[in-house]
């Protein structure tokens, strides 16, 4: 059946609204909508955090239910697809390997039983599930996390002005178990998106293991970048800011954004006037960034803590490469020096 978009969006995004299972009542709670400084939203009891964007889906809030548990919701209207990832403390402690498995295993079987019980309500047909496979995430420097997964496919039934729609939907459900925490997450997309659909799914799923595997590896990582900031120029130092580097790649959670015009032009002349002047610079800015972001600082933090350490390698590096020096890179720096990075680039940018 063909259906608009809009209506196949209600019919989708009506599929998730339950508890850690796909339950059909609708418990009561309080949702709040994403930091307005934009921030990532921070769940403390697990340190875990959630930027404004995964990807191309954006973070649309958090719902905290009256009987405890958290919700948390990314949505992309484009792909028509849905992340829900649901935190709930269990009540005691699960402590055995095995034992964390038994629970995972249930929770599988609970949410293929509650949707029999909606589609035997009307709301659901043509029911399908995968076998459950197993496996774990590893956790730097703890010990890895029993994970539970499925595959679920159905059509939705549902009513809107037009009448009878239906949606055939897939979706990936996952569940572990991290610091007492029960974290279940599905992901649902439209089954007409084929191919393309299931490999966004597969990045989506990694971005959110990325997710739970952050606390244990950010505490490593800001230990290195400290190590870094104490002795730049040092084998170490540049031993550590490549591991640095790469988290950072990996992890794009921090609001760490180097304007490229005018630092693209300054770094290019650098390289062309003394070879590797331009990765020392570079890694300064990036790095310098990480300080303020790792410190839950905004953009504009990021921007001052990066321009201020840009700043104190380049003035170590224009005493052995003079000529690297250019009159519009010399009035940055000693903006930043003031504190006054940030600012000197937002009326750079207005000037141009």
């Amino acid at each position: 059946m063909n259906f608009p978009q809009k209506s196949f969006l209600t019919l989708l995004f009506a599929c998730l609204s339950g508890l850690s299972s796909l339950s059909a009542a609708e418990p009561g709670g309080q949702w709040i909508g994403p930091n307005v400084d934009g921030k990532a939203w921070k769940h403390t009891p697990t340190q875990l955090s959630f930027p404004n964007f995964l990807g191309d889906y954006r973070f649309t809030g958090h719902f905290e239910y009256d009987n405890g548990g958290t919700l948390v919701r990314y949505e992309n209207l484009e792909e028509q697809a849905r992340l829900d990832i649901f935190l709930f403390k269990n009540s005691v402690p699960i402590l055995t390997l095995n034992d964390k498995r038994l629970r995972l295993l249930s929770e599988m079987d609970i949410i293929k039983s509650d949707m029999e019980t909606m589609a035997k309500e009307g709301r659901y047909k043509n029911l399908n599930f995968s076998e459950i496979g197993g496996g774990e995430l590893d956790l730097w420097q703890k010990q890895s996390i029993p994970i539970a997964t499925r595959i679920i496919t159905a059509t939705r039934q549902g009513i809107s002005k037009e009448g009878s729609e239906e949606a055939v939907v897939r979706q990936w459900v996952g569940a572990t178990l991290m610091d007492d925490y029960l974290i279940t997450i599905r992901h649902m997309r439209p089954i007409h998106t084929g191919d393309a659909g299931e490999e966004a799914m597969k990045r989506m799923v990694g971005m959110v293991f990325q997710i739970l595997k952050d606390p244990s590896l950010r505490t490593h990582i800001e230990t290195l970048l400290k190590e870094y900031l104490a002795d730049p120029f040092s084998d170490h130092g540049e031993q550590v800011s490549a591991a640095v580097l790469a988290y950072l790649k990996q992890t794009p959670y921090f609001p760490i954004n180097i304007p490229e015009d005018p630092v693209a032009d300054w770094l290019n002349h650098c390289k062309n006037i003394a070879p590797g002047t331009e990765d020392e610079l570079l890694r300064a800015f990036m790095l310098g960034g990480a300080k303020a972001a790792f410190a839950d600082g905004d953009a504009v933090a990021c921007l001052k803590e990066g321009s201020l350490q840009f700043a104190k390698i380049y003035r170590v590096l224009v005493k052995d490469h003079p000529q690297i020096s250019l009159p519009e890179m010399e009035s940055f720096v000693t903006a930043a020096e003031k504190g006054e990075g940030a600012l000197w680039m937002q009326k750079y940018s207005l000037r141009k």
